[in-house]
């Protein structure tokens, strides 16, 4: 779990919370973000750009060792903060937590935005839920929910 963790450190931080790297388009429509190191490769693949869907997803020799799934986005009315929502949300993701490289802090507030992230369980089996609020209101969503492939050890209520 600890090279995981390494790994996950290094593609979050290269990858979609980047200030630089941009995704490719796939012919589906989807766009990707994809790192490799050594026998690791890590891809986050998702469909839609406001409100969207995807997979992040790690390989080792080509083999599935990780995979988390989200869905989230702008709030319905609250479309046209979508790129200052996003450019914080980047922020955010660039601070997770050491042992919990999936989404961002716990908290984080910048001005009028405040960050919230819940979440349940470690790098190995896990659910959370994150949300981003300006000026109090709440503006962005996303649940996700992922691990390795073992048989699941949370109980969810």
């Amino acid at each position: 779990m600890n090279n995981l963790t390494k790994f996950l450190q290094k593609a979050k931080k290269r990858t979609f919370a980047s200030k630089i790297t941009r995704p490719t388009t796939n012919l589906n429509g989807s766009k990707e973000y994809k790192y490799e190191e050594g026998d690791l490769i890590y891809r986050d693949c998702y469909f839609g750009s406001t409100v969207d869907t995807g997979q992040e997803l790690v390989f080792k020799n080509n083999k599935l060792i990780w995979s988390m799934s989200y869905r989230g986005g702008m709030i319905q009315g609250s479309e046209e903060m979508a790129r200052t929502c996003f450019s914080f949300l980047k922020k955010c993701l660039r601070n997770f937590p050491p042992n919990f490289p999936v989404r961002g802090p716990s908290r984080k507030e910048e001005g009028d935005f405040k960050y919230k992230n819940n979440w349940y369980g470690d790098l190995e089996d896990f659910v959370g839920e994150e949300k981003i609020f300006w000026k109090g209101k709440q503006i962005y969503f996303r649940n996700y929910i992922g691990g390795v492939g073992k048989p699941r050890k949370l109980r969810l209520q």
